[in-house]
């Protein structure tokens, strides 16, 4: 029997101090479709069925308040929870029904380095898909940054069934279905948010969001290139409050029988940066911005809750 864990992410909750401003870029920008709305909440959806994949919420400054990870049922959250509580997390709340739009039965809690972290099952989803081939679909990775990479990685997986499918001289990449990874972990000074990756349909999709993001004035800060690990397409920009955010796609498809890759297999020529090396490197913005954002201090609640 395969054992219980997360098997995916489904959004993130994301702080920002410009409320209307983030929600003109990634509604009419990004192409994502506001799907509920508050006062001080904006939460977007992609064209998969997910109720939302992005959350803005109003807040004094630029933070990344929480990543939502999906488990396949109620019992599931309930034996994760039961697992979780063993590692003596800085704080872990009771599995309970989401009062959030995206309803569902879950729990939040504090990783050890202080992120939170909501696991969520019978979420709500929408009945239909979005047919538009430009939009995002979803949310398929989150790179966080820490400054203890092994020390993450053994607990994401010890307690949340997580296993490392590559690892490159910085980075460890986390499987938990068939996407490659879904989250990854950036070793880095600070523990901070590295980038969120939203697919696209296709590499098209990608390349007429670049189109269109330089259309509005937003500069490609990497790419387009074809990563490594992952053999996925990428594209990096800059978000409005300075949040490093992805278009990719192509995202390689594992199983049990894919070989993990270590840091001797994962190198290129000096200068080439990706498999393509059609583009220069990161800019000197995106090596800034990487550690820009941080983690919310406390458990995130949406206002009102």
């Amino acid at each position: 029997m395969t054992p219980i864990g997360v098997i995916g992410v489904i959004s993130v909750d994301l702080g920002v101090t410009d409320l209307a401003r983030s929600k003109d870029f990634y509604a009419r920008v990004w192409l994502l479709t506001p799907a509920s709305e508050t006062e001080s909440a904006v939460y977007l959806r992609g064209s998969a069925p997910y109720h939302h994949i992005l959350a803005l919420h109003r807040r004094p400054t630029a933070e990344l308040l929480r990543v939502n990870l999906m488990a396949p049922d109620r019992q599931s959250i309930d034996t994760l929870h039961a697992r979780i509580i063993k590692t003596n997390p800085s704080l872990i709340e009771a599995p309970a029904p989401g009062a959030e739009p995206d309803g569902g039965y879950g729990f939040a809690f504090k990783d050890p380095e202080g992120r939170t972290v909501r696991i969520l099952a019978n979420d709500r989803r929408h009945a239909t898909s979005l047919s538009d081939p430009d939009k995002p679909k979803k949310v398929t990775h989150v790179v966080l940054n820490t400054p203890n990479r092994a020390a993450m990685a053994a607990y994401y997986c010890e307690t949340m069934n997580f296993r490392v499918i590559d690892e490159t001289k910085l980075m460890t990449f986390l499987c938990a279905g068939t996407d490659h990874h879904c989250i990854a972990l950036m070793q880095h000074s600070t523990v901070s948010l590295n980038h969120i990756a939203f697919e696209t349909a296709n590499i098209d999709a990608v390349m007429r969001g670049i189109g269109r993001l330089r259309e509005n004035g937003v500069a490609v800060e990497w790419g387009a290139g074809r990563h490594g690990p992952g053999n996925n397409v990428f594209a990096y920009f800059i978000g409005p409050e300075g949040e490093i955010i992805e278009y990719t796609s192509e995202v390689l498809q594992v199983d049990d029988k894919y070989r993990i890759g270590t840091p001797n297999d994962w190198g290129f020529p000096p200068g080439r940066f990706d498999q393509w090396a059609v583009t220069a490197g990161p800019t000197a913005n995106y090596r800034e911005a990487q550690g820009k954002i941080p983690f919310a201090k406390e458990i995130f609640h949406p206002s009102g809750d």
